[in-house]
């Protein structure tokens, strides 16, 4: 991802005079300055070493991202994916849809974004796909209920798509707010896990994005998408620097294959982050 970073090494050896240029690339990276700066000092402390003490200091971090376990999709599960718009929501809904009925599990998709055509249409041709059922509607929170009371009646996994939306938008949060309180109508447990979307691109403003959508959505994990191309994702160190206890990264999507949404993996985002792979 940042694979000027490579020319500033000779062997595993970071120069003096790249270690400020150093800093500088991991700012343009979306990592904040104080933590991009913390990190240069711990490498000008290791010059003979500074590419192993490079990986190792951002994995310091990542590391504390990573889930406890693997996400295993059981009977009556609920999942509602949340976050702005051009996130890449819906695809990776798509996604999961597809590897968790390859796992055997039956999948409903709650149609929520209901001001959005091309999304309802989007998760049709995911469905076929995945052989995956979904509900339609007219009004987010009916649709949400329908697709949870549905699976509990069946035994199935729900996953509830909802409209993209930006944190600062009273009205949008509110019928966010709304759809967490309706679901529970249908299972007192619902939902049961709570995911952001948060595009690799989107750099500071994602921190954010996690503080306001989780006062209105309790979250309890981020997925990350578009971790390809030039995205960065460097936030996510400062994420994790910043916080006590960060919630975990469940997934990430490097990519446009079904196989490119991955589980979070602390070594295989550094490498991907460092180009050092």
């Amino acid at each position: 991802m940042l694979p000027k970073i490579k020319s500033l090494f000779f062997g595993g050896r970071l120069s003096a005079a790249a270690a400020e240029e150093f800093g500088d690339i991991l700012i343009a990276a979306d990592v904040a300055p104080t933590v991009a700066g913390e990190i240069v000092k711990k490498l000008k402390a290791s010059p003979d070493n500074a590419k192993a003490a490079l990986r190792s200091s951002l994995l310091e971090y990542s590391r504390r991202l990573a889930p406890g376990a693997a996400v295993k999709p059981v009977p009556n599960s609920s999942y509602l994916i949340v976050g702005a718009n051009g996130a890449g929501k819906t695809t990776t809904i798509g996604k999961l849809a597809k590897q968790w009925t390859d796992q055997g599990r039956r999948v409903i998709i709650g149609a929520c974004d209901t001001f959005r055509a091309a999304a309802v249409g989007q998760l049709d041709i995911w469905a076929k796909r995945a052989g995956a059922e979904v509900v339609h509607g007219t009004e987010p929170a009916a649709v949400a209920y329908k697709a949870v009371e549905s699976a509990m009646r069946v035994g199935a996994v729900v996953i509830l798509d909802t409209a993209g939306r930006l944190h600062n938008r009273d009205d949008l949060m509110q019928e966010l707010a709304k759809i967490t309180r309706v679901v529970k109508k249908a299972d007192s447990a619902a939902p049961s896990e709570t995911w952001l979307a948060l595009d690799a691109a989107f750099g500071q403003n994602a921190l954010a994005q996690i503080e306001y959508f989780d006062k209105v959505a309790p979250l309890t994990g981020l997925v990350i998408t578009k971790m390809d191309g030039t995205s960065k994702g460097g936030f996510l160190i400062s994420y994790a620097a910043g916080r006590k206890n960060p919630l975990p990264v469940r997934y990430v999507g490097y990519g446009e294959k079904i196989e490119d949404l991955r589980p979070f993996s602390a070594d295989e985002y550094v490498d991907k982050l460092l180009g050092l792979d």
